[in-house]
């Protein structure tokens, strides 16, 4: 075997995550079965594993599984995106803890570099699975998020070696596995299916299957050459990653954004414009705060309303867009700018005087380039030319942002939102959800970021 390199990368995983996040705040649901539903409480978009062994698909319709999980008496709940996206971010902080250099890969995942010890395999993979015990033992007690570390040369192996940690989990073995010099690599290399490989889509997949590469050992033993003639430079990295050689950086840049998009459903439908304004102005919101997060700008937005095209009444769609005079990542530009888009876009009945019955609107900003690269306008205010006037500008939303994040989205609003009181979904009933916001009617609290919603503890 090749010399071991540097440097390992560990995969963590969380276990169905957002099943996880409510059972840490419901340790009673710890051997019960669970689903979580999608926006509207649509579809089922998690699963514990007993829901799983029972043969709900990942997507189902919940009103197709509805009976199925009734007689599993499984707990169902809406989607809690809020509890979910500060849960992710408390196993981030905790895998700081661990190495500096975490790269997160989704809501549930992140990639780690960790240094690799010398000596033979043997002993680098049990010194690494004990490192990989220590990081999932730790993000369990400060988290309550189980999750699966699998650790090898290169991030393709690293997601193979966690398929392999989810099925020796199945016998009871604890998910933590080193795939450097693993006894079992090179056979579980020759079952993994090839569609399985991290990288390779359905369409990659067939074309190898045809090749006489059904599986990801196969797929690595093909000729240099073939592969890059099938596969172009991206899949031979692909298989060079399967043995054992990085080409893939751990903090590989992703393509920069060029547009950004921010909609919901809404819960019921909507014929009065008023409220739909008030939906497109909080998108309209979220999204600058997205921009500033990102450091980018926006030069064009638009705004649009669907009545989806089901159910009863009129159907239709309406899409406008705007250019800004100054590429900006305000929130107030970008509201006056989708209110005076979304005026033009939505139509309050049809020729009959039938009412529309909208049930989704949003926002689309494109034209996003770096925040400082943008041109000024000859139209612009002057003020718009100020430097002391933007940089004023820049600390007020930077402390708007600041004050949401610290005391809960939608403390601090623009008045085209609504009143905060209006917008905030309160546990004692004493304020309902806005009529346009999704129906979740199985959301519970959101513990870790509403002074309000914290869990008591009785003892």
């Amino acid at each position: 075997m090749a010399r071991a390199p540097s440097r390992l990368v560990a995969l963590v995983d969380a276990s169905a995550f957002y099943v996880s996040c409510e059972r840490v705040f419901a340790p009673g649901l710890e051997g019960r079965p669970v689903a979580v539903l999608s926006n509207n409480d649509g579809c089922v978009i998690a699963r514990s594993q007993e829901v799983k062994d029972a043969g709900i698909r990942m997507g189902e319709p919940f009103f197709k599984a509805r009976e199925r999980l009734e007689a599993l008496d499984a707990r169902v709940f809406s989607s809690n995106y809020t509890l979910y996206g500060d849960m992710s971010r408390r196993v981030m902080d905790t895998l700081h803890t661990l190495t500096p250099d975490v790269a997160p890969y989704s809501i549930d995942e992140a990639f780690l570099s960790l240094p690799c010890p010398t000596g033979p395999p043997e002993g680098v993979r049990d010194e690494m699975e004990a490192l990989a015990r220590r990081i999932r033992s730790r993000v369990r007690q400060w988290t309550g998020i189980p999750v699966r570390v699998s650790i090898a040369e290169t991030k393709t192996l690293a997601k193979a070696a966690s398929e392999y940690a989810r099925a020796q989990l199945a016998t009871g073995a604890e998910p933590t596995v080193c795939f450097v010099g693993h006894p079992d690599r090179a056979a579980w290399l020759e079952r993994l299916p090839v569609g399985d490989v991290w990288g390779v889509g359905r369409r990659w997949s067939r074309r190898l299957t045809e090749m006489g590469a059904p599986t990801a050992g196969a797929f690595a033993r093909l000729d240099d050459a073939v592969i890059r003639r099938h596969l172009s430079v991206v899949g031979l990295r692909t298989a060079m990653e399967l043995r054992g050689v990085a080409c893939v950086s751990l903090h590989d840049a992703p393509a920069p954004r060029h547009t950004l998009i921010r909609s919901r459903s809404f819960g019921e439908r909507i014929t009065d414009r008023a409220t739909i304004e008030r939906a497109v102005a909080t998108h309209a919101a979220r999204a600058a705060e997205k921009l500033r997060r990102e450091g980018l700008v926006a030069g064009r937005i638009g705004a649009f309303v669907t009545t989806k095209g089901y159910g009863d009444g009129p159907h239709r769609s309406g899409w406008t867009e705007r250019a800004l005079d100054v590429a900006s990542a305000r929130t107030p530009d970008l509201i006056r700018a989708a209110l005076l888009s979304l005026r033009l876009a939505h139509v309050q009945a049809d020729a009959t005087g039938r009412p529309y019955g909208y049930r989704k609107a949003g926002v689309v900003l494109s034209e996003l380039r770096p925040a400082g690269a943008e041109q000024t306008s000859l139209f612009a205010p002057p003020q718009a030319q100020d430097p002391a006037w933007q940089a004023a500008q820049s600390d007020l939303m930077a402390t708007v942002d600041r004050l949401n994040r610290r005391f809960g989205t939608r403390t601090v609003v623009f008045g085209a939102m609504g009143t905060p009181a209006a917008l905030r979904r309160t546990r004692d009933g004493t304020a309902q959800a806005p009529r346009w916001e999704m129906r979740r009617e199985h959301m519970t609290p959101r513990y870790t970021t509403r002074w309000d919603e914290l869990a008591c503890v009785r003892a």
